[in-house]
């Protein structure tokens, strides 16, 4: 009788053991749907672009965008919310601080998340010169001239730039269309291949903070 108890009595603690570990089982399985539905709710909220002023490719396809007041930006499937200061924008997304533009009388910078100078914008009357140096050497030159937008480097023009209805083109062809017409000569600067797509976006929303 008392083996039949003991027996009796290890086949609970068996069943009660199993019946523990489907319960966390199913509690860590219900945690992580619930860690992957918030990434993911992020994610699409972060590429949906309600901005003042949109970028498609000549195909309609948003690339990213912008709002001036207050100054947010759209670029690389992300949104990007500034934090200001009288000498500084920081851009958070996703809770992350991923750029800065460092303010001055005639010129700002382009800054990644640790203060490395990615861009360095000085602007004048009538012009305006893209470097990736504090020297400003071999930057590129931004200017208007009667007929169109010329981009030069070392006094060699590299691109020519003409700004349509709700479009820009470079060098005889659509680069980009807008959700709306836009005049300001700042809009050029998105033709510079050489300067990251989502970087170029940042520029410009400076720039026509400038102009």
């Amino acid at each position: 009788m008392k083996n039949i108890y003991t027996v009796f009595l290890f086949c609970v603690l068996i069943l009660a053991n199993s019946c523990k570990t489907k319960t966390e089982n199913n509690s860590s399985t219900d945690a992580t749907t619930v860690k992957e539905t918030s990434v993911e709710e992020t994610s699409v909220e972060g590429t949906t672009i309600d901005a003042q002023t949109i970028i498609s490719s000549p195909s309609g396809e948003q690339i990213g965008g912008f709002t001036l007041e207050p100054l947010t930006v759209y670029a690389a499937g992300s949104k990007y919310m500034s934090k200001s200061k009288p000498d500084k924008h920081k851009f958070y997304t996703n809770g992350s601080m991923v750029y800065e533009v460092k303010l001055k009388a005639g010129d700002f910078k382009l800054r990644d998340s640790k203060s490395n100078l990615l861009w360095k914008i000085k602007v004048y009357p009538d012009k305006v010169k893209v470097s990736n140096n504090e020297e400003n050497e071999n930057a590129f030159e931004i200017k208007k001239y009667e007929d169109k937008i010329k981009i030069k480097q070392d006094e060699n023009t590299v691109y020519e730039v003409q700004l349509g209805d709700s479009s820009i083109a470079v060098n005889d062809e659509v680069l980009y269309q807008f959700s709306s017409d836009e005049s300001s000569y700042a809009y050029a600067v998105l033709a510079i291949n050489e300067i990251p797509e989502d970087q170029r976006i940042f520029i410009l929303a400076e720039l026509l903070k400038q102009l």
